[in-house]
């Protein structure tokens, strides 16, 4: 598998979880919650593709007073 179809790989799980969720899940939650079936996924490329799905306007970053940020997706 090269590089690009991993990355894609990675960035669909990400949401796909995102989409299936019913709470707003942290980078770390994310994480947590994919690193079983996506051994080589780091910290680090769960918030560079939530940063991505951000800046595309596919997901949102939820407000938070106190602690890591919160995402979830727009509504279609």
């Amino acid at each position: 598998m090269d590089k690009t179809t991993k990355q894609f790989r990675k960035r669909n799980a990400i949401l796909a979880y995102l989409r299936q969720t019913k709470s707003h899940p942290s980078a770390e939650m994310v994480f947590n919650h994919l690193k079983p079936e996506i051994p080589d996924l780091s910290l680090g490329t769960v918030y560079r593709n939530l940063g991505k799905l951000c800046d595309e306007g596919i997901i949102r970053e939820v407000p938070v007073t106190k602690g890591a940020a919160r995402y979830e997706r727009m509504q279609m």
